[in-house]
């Protein structure tokens, strides 16, 4: 997501930018999100099957089975959480990029 550029020199493209870049950052979101939901919707259904065929009575194998449904479902959380931090950071540092190019544009007017 991170790209440097030469900001324009207007307010109004700024924000332009600016909300483009916030929308573009929720659609992404909604996006990870909507396949976060499908992984873990996958791993449950897996589980599910996994302990259609194992006897009610063996606690051993049916508790494995939630362990490793567990353990998946961890590591897909702990994947989402990286991926949605590192391009939150590098989206906060492009609007910040952009509020300092609009304070400095403020400051050049009032002088």
């Amino acid at each position: 997501m991170a790209t440097t550029q030469t900001l324009p020199a207007d307010p109004i493209t700024l924000d332009k930018i600016y909300n483009e870049i916030l929308d573009g950052h929720r659609v992404w979101l909604d996006k990870v999100h909507e396949a976060f939901n499908k992984q873990c919707e996958t791993i449950q259904a897996e589980a599910e099957e996994k302990l259609k065929t194992v006897d009610e009575n063996d606690k051993e194998t049916r508790q494995k089975i939630l362990d490793d449904q567990k353990q998946q479902l961890d590591k897909v959380l702990f994947e989402l959480k990286q991926t949605v931090n590192k391009a939150s950071k590098e989206t906060m540092t492009r609007l910040e990029e952009i509020e300092q190019k609009k304070d400095e544009l403020e400051s050049a007017i009032i002088l």
